[in-house]
């Protein structure tokens, strides 16, 4: 009987380490198995942040492209206009402009498509998705957005309905022949051609500032990178310890520590 229970006693410590290891692998296991996935939440407003992102830097780049494309081939062309036959100047930049009013303005929608969807989907992500605001690439996209969002403010509210105002000033004289009043609303228009210039460029920079952010954001979710959030400081969240128990804390069956009374 005595060498029997030291079979049995030598078997247990042997099987001690791994009862051990199946212990601690157990409920991690079950969090593993009953953690809800998740939701698609994330997912889309991301890709709805990408989306009109590049829908709003597309129309600005597109515009500026089409612009210098326009002018210049029309003034290589030096062409005349039946509409604005009574006009006795140079009609390339008129007819370059009056085509070039509509590509215009047909970017104005496109950003503001892309600035409502961005706006949203960045307030989703914040409010509900659970975005923190600690992550630099939050910061990167919340500052961008601002900073576009006060910009294209400025130039769908105030800078275009001015400009258009003496563009169509501009065209309706020169249809007429008015030379006097044509050159007047062009002066006019002119005067706000830099500060469009400017307000776009910088419009663009922003805009592209904030897409490279949320792809950054999108591409480390859940990486490392990401701050430490409650859920994450929960005892199912920390690795089972590896050290093995010392032979002072086991137990055996007959209430002796280490193999002794």
């Amino acid at each position: 009987m005595p060498q029997r229970d030291a079979e049995c006693e030598s078997a247990n410590a042997r099987t001690h380490p791994a009862l051990r290891g199946l212990s601690a692998g157990v409920p991690r296991l079950a969090s593993l198995m009953f953690t809800k996935a998740p939701g698609l939440g994330r997912p889309l407003f991301e890709t709805v942040h990408a989306v009109s992102a590049g829908l709003w830097l597309g129309s600005l780049v597109m515009s500026a492209a089409t612009a210098g494309l326009l002018f210049g081939t029309m003034r290589s062309l030096d062409p005349s206009f039946g509409f604005f036959s009574a006009y006795t100047g140079p009609q390339s930049d008129l007819g370059a402009g009056y085509i070039q009013n509509r590509i215009f303005l047909a970017g104005d929608v496109m950003q503001f498509i892309g600035a409502t969807g961005s706006l949203a989907a960045t307030i989703a992500l914040i409010g509900f998705c659970g975005l923190s605001l600690r992550r630099v690439s939050t910061g990167i996209r919340v500052f961008a957005l601002g900073a576009a969002m006060a910009l294209v403010s400025y130039h769908l509210f105030v800078l275009v309905p001015r400009m258009q105002t003496n563009a169509h000033a501009y065209w309706e004289a020169a249809r007429a022949g008015e030379m006097d009043a044509a050159t007047t609303a062009y002066d006019a228009f002119q005067a706000d051609h830099p500060t469009a210039r400017n307000e776009m460029l910088a419009t663009t920079v922003v805009v592209a500032l904030m897409l490279g952010a949320g792809a950054w954001s999108a591409a480390t979710t859940g990486r490392p990178d990401e701050p430490i959030t409650r859920d994450d400081r929960s005892p199912r969240a920390r690795p089972a310890s590896r050290l093995e128990e010392p032979k002072l804390a086991r137990s055996t069956p007959g209430g002796r520590a280490g193999g002794r009374s």
